[in-house]
This record gives C-alpha cells, sequence and structure tokens, in this order.
C-alpha cells in the first residue's frame, strides 16, 4: 500500500508549481490531478471499503457455520432453544457490524469527497476575485478541516451508532478501574491484615509479662 501510495502520487513531482502558489499546472494535467483526487482518493477507497467489508462479514458468517456444525455433531445434547437464542445473538451482531460499517463508510466518504470535489472546482474553475476569493478561501479551509475531522471520527460513529461497540467499551472500562483500583487497594489489605495479626500477638505478650 505504501508503495502503491507513492507510485500514484508521483505525477505531484512533476507537474506541481510553486509560484506564485503550490498547485497543479493549467491545461490537461489540472484536469488530470482534478480527476484523480475525485476518483482515487475520494470515491475508489470507500467503494473498495464496502467491498472488503461485505465480503469480511460473508467469511465471519461462513466461519460460524462451520463451528457451529462441528459443534452439533460432537455436542448434540444442547437445547435447540440455546440454539436459536445463540443465532438471534450472532444475528444481531451481524447487523450492528453492517451498521458500523456502512456509518463509517457513508460517514468518510461525505467527509472526503466534500474535500475532493471543492478542490476541483477550485483547479478548474475560474480565478476568483474580490468577495468571490474571500469565499473561496474560506471553503477551502473549511473543506481541508472536515478532510482531517475523517481520520478522528470512528470512535465517535461506532459509539452514537452500535450497542455491541457502546458495551465493549464500557466493560473495558469497568476492568480498567477494577484492575487500577484492585492493584492499589491490595497493599492497603495486606497491611491491614498484617496490622490485624500483630494486634493480638502484642495482647498475648503483654498478658503474659503480667502474669509473669
Amino acid at each position: 500500500a505504501i508503495i502503491l501510495g507513492f507510485i500514484s502520487c508521483i505525477h505531484i513531482v512533476i507537474g506541481y508549481d510553486l509560484r506564485p502558489r503550490c498547485g497543479a499546472l493549467a491545461g490537461a494535467f489540472a484536469m488530470y490531478d482534478s480527476m484523480f483526487v475525485v476518483f482515487w482518493l475520494g470515491i475508489i477507497p470507500h467503494v473498495l471499503m464496502l467491498i472488503f467489508g461485505f465480503i469480511t462479514l460473508m467469511n465471519i458468517r461462513r466461519t460460524k457455520q462451520r463451528i457451529a456444525i462441528k459443534s452439533t455433531t460432537i455436542n448434540t445434547t444442547g437445547s435447540a432453544q440455546q440454539q436459536q437464542q445463540q443465532q438471534r445473538h450472532e444475528q444481531k451482531t451481524n447487523a450492528q457490524l453492517i451498521m458500523m460499517m456502512l456509518f463509517q463508510v457513508g460517514f468518510s466518504s461525505l467527509l472526503v469527497l466534500t474535500r475532493m470535489i471543492y478542490y476541483a472546482y477550485y483547479v478548474l474553475g475560474p480565478q476568483p476575485i474580490g468577495y468571490d476569493k474571500l469565499v473561496g478561501s474560506f471553503l477551502m479551509s473549511f473543506t481541508t478541516l472536515v478532510y482531517y475531522a475523517n481520520y478522528c471520527k470512528s470512535f465517535y460513529i461506532y459509539t452514537l451508532t452500535s450497542q455491541l461497540f457502546r458495551s465493549a467499551f464500557t466493560n473495558r472500562i469497568k476492568f480498567c478501574i477494577r484492575k487500577i483500583l484492585g492493584q492499589r487497594m491490595i497493599p492497603i489489605l495486606r497491611d491491614n491484615t498484617i496490622n490485624t495479626i500483630q494486634t493480638p500477638v502484642n495482647n498475648h505478650g503483654q498478658h503474659n509479662d503480667e502474669h509473669k
């Protein structure tokens, strides 16, 4: 993927001009660069994400079906009700995974293509002047911010759209809290047990001294 990224973007070294601003050279190369960012960086990656996401879910289902067949041949004592509950749980999990993937691809497409389409218009459109230049500068900054927001959205999308992700996240937080508090409480409990053991011993020693 890294090699492909370098090769696909090598045209930037050849066809970009740094003066008076960093941008594609006018003409055919500007057209090619605009189509490149829209399709190669915008549409194609998200279509591939959607395709490979569905392929992954299909492979997960096939693997679960194979495991279920092996478990039924080995363990024939399982009740039909347990199998139905397991199937419902798997269907619910698959539905949530599909929802997470669709939201991920949809929001990524929206955020990335907003930037890429405006960049193509900025390169191919007429040179703005006056108030249009001010609006164009604002839109360029705004779409750049939207583009980089694409890389920090996954956690919030998964948290809002998937109960499975929320439960796993909360369980992990509870586990970490219990682990941290447990590590802090162990020395305190150890000191308390040592004190409770030493107290009867000291009292017993004092009683013997008084008896003597």
